[in-house]
């Protein structure tokens, strides 16, 4: 069981301590006179629902498609930019913040304590303790608060939305609208960036509560409680969003009616509640445990030795418990995991919080079946079924092919179009397919079997997608994300055949393959894998473009050519295109500086499949010394929070732990230096459970639930083995 201990109230966001039930979400300050709680409601976005698709496009296609066979890239790039763009995606919203004033004996010992096992925050100070959860299925948010003495307390609320506040009988309601456009926080110069002016957005609201042995009184202004013992707050958010297809309800009376009379019909038992809380969520987290370290010191003492690049056993445990809690309380089955998680404070927040599908949206995922978080997934698989249908319009009316496709920024209305600026990122269809795969994944590491329809629609675009040339088949215009090569008139983002698009069409064609249930189409998918293209080489080692073409960039942060190696198993060890990406690897990471969140969480799991602890030692201690928080939050420069980081770690760890290549276990492949020992139970990979324990580095006890085989890198000879074939 791992505790986050602070000796302190948190002064500021990256400070404080999330929760949440997969649709509320709320940060903790803890303060010891007052108590700042930020909601989220996962439900309230920007916007309302709009098609971005262009049927003009088509005819872009192929013009750019020309210009890039011809060799003219950077008049292709152009042609994408200008002539098969969309829109900007909507972005995440906050909902607004409660203060609750304690008036009592707060002063004394001070200590705020978050059980990553059982998802309970409890803040002790002075005479008064209170604790804080979300309960999914109370789906309220509980604050309680508790003393010998009697105490008092004043509530109030705010919104950065047009709104306000209201009594509804005997509940305090904060209320308001979304704006109907908030551009993204890059467009610093646009004139009007978040505007409400049209009224059709989402209305919201969040309703409180009192239960007390004291005086309540609620107002339009707020509540107060008087002479208490104890106070219990329950808080429901709700919101107008009634389908990404849908427009959402505008009227925030009705909003706040609708989850005021709900709240009010409620019976809760605040023991009851807390204790099938804590059962349910205890259940999830500890099905998978890694075991590294009593985490004895605070969380102050952590960040400091982590930012003196002094990181230890106790900082992975910290990590790898916090992300596994991230998942678990941020994602059930609503919406899924955006690029904050579901902790958001800004209306325009960092890349508008979206969910972002060159790497972004699907790294949130990457630990959870691994972790037995099945629960968890139920999001994700909606909202790839939900990307499938949308984007099937998409492939029709932009591209004029069958299957779906989904560009790099999609939001809860599931725009799957491009959208507006640099081709780089803007363009990037076949993200929906890299989401297939995702899911298909899940579904074989869970043992659960899952994913093989989404996979089958994606396999129709990539099938259709694909052009002949000189025999085989490629891509063009292709780009790999985030990245340009030099190339005459300058630099460009489009060419032919990037090993990231021709790896991502290559794993959803052999997914396809295995599991279609259409006879044809899996014929279709093992003749076009025969013919297509193999990746391209360089001197640098796997090239990014076809043509030996490469990133202009040299320790560029994106790994996508990689894809193959992981989260892909399309480049298998002992091959040459493995040995290639490897020699890419290693070139990456010795013109680079460690330490952004994701790529280093991507770089420890590249690591594992390389078998190189030194790139995955490396990788640790750049995010632990670069890009984390005070609260252990993993941050983007300059300083914005994304949560992959985080989420992105668990799966570095699980990597580094053990690894998968075509069914072949190994054990150990690039283990951290500061885990010489440990143990894990409840891991996934394939449909086993396995558990596992080392010392000194190598593995003394393994057993699987049922036989697999492993390679004997890494395991003493006296090693008690139980279900593992050692090849």
């Amino acid at each position: 069981m791992t505790v986050m201990r602070s000796e302190r109230p948190a002064r500021r966001w990256k400070e404080a301590f999330p929760v949440g039930n997969g649709k509320t979400a709320v940060m903790v300050y803890g303060g010891i006179r007052r108590e700042r709680l930020d909601f989220n409601d996962a439900t309230l976005w920007s916007g309302y629902p709009k098609n971005h698709d262009d049927p003009a496009a088509k005819e872009a296609l192929g013009r750019a498609r020309k210009a890039v066979l011809d060799g003219r890239y950077a008049e292709a790039e152009g042609i994408v930019r200008r002539d098969m763009d969309g829109d900007y995606s909507e972005a995440y919203m906050p909902l607004g913040t409660v203060y609750v004033t304690v008036k009592g004996e707060t002063g004394g010992e001070y200590g705020r304590y978050l059980d990553l096992s059982s998802g309970v925050l409890t803040v002790r100070s002075g005479k008064i303790e209170r604790k804080i959860f979300v309960s999914e299925a109370g789906n309220a948010a509980v604050c309680s608060f508790e003393s010998d003495a009697p105490f008092g307390i004043s509530l109030r609320a705010r919104t950065p939305h047009k709104g306000g506040t209201r009594r509804i009988g005997d509940l305090f309601v904060l209320q308001g609208n979304a704006p109907d456009r908030a551009l993204p926080n890059y467009l610093r110069t646009a004139m009007f960036p978040i505007s409400y002016r049209e009224g059709k957005a989402a209305a919201f609201c969040l309703a409180v509560r009192a239960e007390s042995d004291g005086r309540v009184n609620v107002t339009s202004g707020g509540m107060t409680v008087k002479g208490a013992k104890y106070v219990r707050l329950y808080m429901r958010t709700d919101t107008g969003f009634k389908g990404y297809d849908e427009m959402p309800e505008n009227s925030a009376d009705e909003v706040s009616r609708r989850c005021a009379d709900s709240l009010a019909g409620e019976k809760f038992d605040i023991t009851k509640l807390e204790a099938e809380h804590k059962a349910a969520f205890s259940e999830r987290t500890g099905r998978q445990r890694a075991e590294f370290a009593e985490v004895t010191d605070s969380t102050e003492t952590l960040y400091a030795r982590a930012r003196a690049g002094k990181a230890d056993a106790q900082t992975v445990q910290l990590l790898y418990d916090l992300g596994k809690y991230m998942i678990v309380c941020g994602s059930a089955d609503g919406q899924p995991l955006n690029l904050q998680g579901q902790w958001n404070k800004s209306r325009r927040p960092p890349w508008s919080s979206n969910l972002t599908t060159n790497i972004n949206f699907e790294m949130n995922y990457w630990a959870a079946s691994a972790c037995g978080l099945n629960e968890s997934l139920v999001a994700f698989r909606k909202a790839a079924a939900e990307i499938a249908e949308r984007g099937a319009k998409t492939a029709k009316t932009n591209f004029g092919m069958s299957g779906f496709c989904c560009n790099h920024n999609v939001d809860i209305w599931r725009n799957t179009s491009p959208v507006k600026g640099d081709p780089q990122y803007m363009y990037s269809p076949l993200c929906g397919a890299w989401i297939a795969c995702e899911v298909y994944r899940h579904g074989k590491t869970s043992g659960e079997g899952y994913g093989a329809d989404v996979v089958a629609e994606a396999a129709r675009f990539c099938l259709d997608y694909l052009i002949e040339k000189d025999g085989r088949l490629t891509v063009a215009p292709s780009v790999s994300p985030e990245t340009k090569f030099v190339c005459e008139g300058g630099q460009s983002a489009v060419g032919e055949g990037s090993a990231f698009e021709l790896s991502v069409i290559a794993q959803t064609l052999a997914y396809c393959a295995e599991s279609a249930a259409d006879e044809d189409l899996r014929a279709r998918a093992k003749d076009a894998l025969a013919r297509l293209a193999p990746l391209g080489t360089s001197a640098i080692g796997l090239a990014e473009w076809q043509g030996g073409r490469d990133s202009a960039e040299k320790g560029h942060r994106h790994f996508s050519p990689l894809f193959g190696v992981y989260p892909g198993r399309i480049v298998t060890r002992g091959s040459a295109e493995f040995s290639a990406a490897e020699k890419l690897f290693g070139y990456r990471l010795a013109n680079s500086t460690p330490g952004i969140g994701w790529s280093a969480a991507w770089a420890m799991c590249l690591a594992a499949r390389f078998g190189d602890p030194a790139a995955a030692q490396r990788a640790f201690y750049g995010f632990t010394s670069r890009s984390v928080l005070p609260n252990f939050f993993g941050f983007h420069p300059p300083c914005y929070f994304q949560i992959d980081g985080n989420l992105g770690f668990v799966a570095g760890i699980n990597e580094t732990l053990v690894t998968n290549d075509d069914g072949v276990l190994t054990f150990l492949p690039a283990l951290l230096s500061v885990l010489p020992s440990g143990r894990v139970r409840g891991l996934m990979s394939d449909g086993a459970a396995l558990a596992f324990e080392w010392k000194d580095g190598k593995i003394v006890y393994a057993r699987s639930e049922r036989t697999v085989s492993a390679r004997r890198d890494n395991i003493a000879e006296d090693a008690v083995l139980e279900n593992i074939e050692l090849e």
